[in-house]
């Protein structure tokens, strides 16, 4: 009785043996014109992702600049596992009014690029008339937002008692993988899909 799921092309003709390899030997010679497929430097085959970042707002910031009046700022870098991938960092405006040290920034930014096992680290500055100085950083880890999303106030390292308060949302396939942006709704249908399943 033959199996069904085998077609005529996994029979072995007449002669030919599956060839079993003997304990301990696991090094199988290439044939002529054959090569190894090695991927290339930071080809890990996972689909790049895009992601929006909110920085909303800091607490607890300390004075930087007395002459100046502070005006912080801040940013979020991708910090790509690959290290041959380019630089991925945006940047929120300066405050300039208010409470300097509890700044209210509330802007989003898309980043592209962004791989599953990067991680994002924002940077707050206060920026003065030659240069910034910085206030802290403060790390999110990618299981902590990818592939669900995160929501919440962060640590800022170097300032006790400083949070940073972020939003960040993965949006779907980077436009710059070669596939097209997904729309809401159909990200919702699938969304709602694999919650069944």
């Amino acid at each position: 009785l033959q199996d069904p799921g085998l077609t005529a092309d996994c029979v072995p003709e007449a002669g030919e043996t599956d060839a079993v390899p003997e304990a301990g030997d696991t090094d199988v010679a290439p044939e002529a014109g054959e090569t190894d497929a090695v991927p290339e430097a930071g080809d890990t085959g996972v689909v790049p992702q895009r992601l929006a970042i909110s920085i909303l707002q800091a607490h607890g910031l300390k004075h930087m600049n007395n002459f100046t009046g502070d005006k912080p700022y801040a940013t979020c870098e991708v910090k790509h596992l690959d290290p041959t991938a380019e630089t991925t960092l945006v940047e929120t405006q300066p405050v300039t009014e208010g409470d300097t040290l509890n700044p209210f920034w509330g802007e989003t930014h898309v980043v592209e690029q962004f791989r599953e096992g990067d991680t994002l680290e924002f940077t707050v500055y206060d920026k003065g008339l030659m240069d910034s100085k910085m206030e802290g950083k403060a790390v999110l880890p990618s299981d902590m937002f990818f592939p669900q999303s995160f929501s919440g106030m962060i640590a800022i390292s170097g300032l006790p008692h400083a949070l940073l308060h972020v939003i960040v949302r993965p949006l779907g396939p980077s436009m710059a993988s070669g596939e097209p942006a997904a729309d809401a709704d159909a990200e919702i249908g699938r969304a709602s899909c694999r919650e069944r399943v």
